[in-house]
């Protein structure tokens, strides 16, 4: 392992991490829609950025996101975010079905190249 890729990896944060993830998950198609507070599902507005979702996504320990497919009516995903632990554990949890595995796995490994091992 090179000093710039363990330099890049340790200045990632829980909120820096994922607003990135969540950026690339907008790239591939995948809208968040849908915040769980922990009682209750809430809008996501279309106007919030990813930076916007990802502060109100850490008012609350475990919160999930609902996200809509904008390439195919009907399909969705869920990711549960469990916050305190290091950043690339973040993503606690996530639908499988419909290729959103996929893609979330794919926008963590944009942010740590060797998703699931942290470097």
């Amino acid at each position: 392992m090179n000093n710039s890729s363990t330099s890049t990896a340790q200045s990632v944060t829980e909120h820096s991490g994922l607003v990135a993830v969540l950026t690339d998950l907008q790239r591939q198609g995948w809208r968040a829609s849908e915040l769980w507070d922990g009682e209750a599902w809430g809008p996501i507005h279309a106007i919030w950025s990813a930076d916007e979702i990802a502060k109100h996504a850490a008012e609350t320990e475990l919160a999930k996101l609902r996200f809509l497919s904008e390439s195919t009516a009907g399909h969705e995903g869920v990711m549960l975010l469990v916050w305190g632990n290091s950043p690339i554990e973040l993503i606690a949890d996530m639908t499988m079905a419909n290729g959103f595995g996929e893609a979330v796995e794919l926008a963590q490994r944009s942010v740590w190249p060797h998703y699931p091992e942290e470097e």
